[in-house]
């Protein structure tokens, strides 16, 4: 009697055990819940601190080698008040709003993924860069709360800078120009003296493009790129050169030409007013 009790406990315990481990391996290879982090705040699910982190106090050789109004010049904290992990999402294109209003609006550019752990605190830092020219730049005494997606314009230049790894000061300066109309003088103060830059401010390249394309790609299928304005009515230059969707269509163009080995020299690709006459 005893012997046979023995074995029915052993038994037991064997499959609780095996039980045990399958439940475990089940919890380990399944993929965390990802949401946005205004929806996990919403939800009482965290507490987070945003500020800038540039620390004035120390020198850097470089102005912005670790970020000042550009690259990973944003730092999080994340303190998780939950028993499981999940993972937060920060959109490209979100603002960051300041708490000082002196300070600039930062708009975020590159997509950030955060893993929240249960019960413990996570730092890090991700990109961004600022999105008013004249207010001052961020550091870490300077905190932040996560605004709106930006508009339609603003958008797709962020997206823009960060699909294409753009994280520097050109990018910057491309902020800049479209938040608050800087041109080439007023960009000249905050490092715009570059030959190339220099350049195709003051004798720009003319080329011909087109204002709607289809790509095929491998990984989305077919993705097209248009004007905003699809009646190409634009009333005048500035409406035309605002126009976010013609100028991410022109970029996309650019772009396949550098994997084509064609540049904007090109006498396929230069624009000219010269007219020839059918033989």
């Amino acid at each position: 009697m005893t012997r046979q009790f023995l074995k029915i406990y052993a038994l037991g315990i064997f499959i609780l055990t095996t039980f045990n481990l399958k439940a475990q391996d089940t919890l380990n290879n399944r993929k965390p819940t990802e949401l946005s982090i205004n929806e996990a705040i919403d939800k009482g699910m965290l507490e987070l601190k945003i500020s800038g982190a540039y620390d004035p106090r120390i020198f850097y050789e470089v102005v912005d080698k670790d970020g000042v109004h550009y690259g990973k010049c944003m730092a999080i904290i994340l303190k998780s008040k939950i028993d499981s992990v999940v993972l937060l999402r920060l959109d490209c294109g979100t603002q960051l709003i300041p708490v000082d209003s002196s300070v600039q609006t930062m708009i975020v550019t590159q997509k950030a993924v955060f893993p929240l752990y249960p019960n413990e605190t996570y730092a890090t830092r991700f990109y961004a860069m600022c999105g008013q020219l004249h207010d001052a730049a961020p550091n870490i005494e300077t905190t932040f709360r996560i605004g709106e997606l930006a508009d339609t314009g603003l958008l797709k230049l962020a997206n823009y800078l960060g699909e294409n790894y753009i994280q520097n000061m050109l990018g910057q300066h491309a902020m800049w120009a479209f938040t608050d109309e800087a041109d080439f003088e007023e960009l000249k103060k905050y490092g715009a003296d570059s030959l190339s830059i220099d350049k195709t401010m003051k004798s720009p390249v003319k080329t011909i493009r087109s204002k709607r394309i289809l790509v095929e790609t491998d990984n989305l299928g077919v993705v097209e790129f248009k004007a905003d304005n699809e009646f190409n009515d634009w009333k005048d230059s500035n409406e035309f050169f605002n126009d976010a969707g013609l100028l991410e269509c022109v970029c996309a163009q650019h772009e396949i030409d550098h994997l084509d080995g064609i540049l904007i020299t090109d006498p396929s690709r230069k624009y000219s007013t010269t007219y020839i006459a059918p033989k």
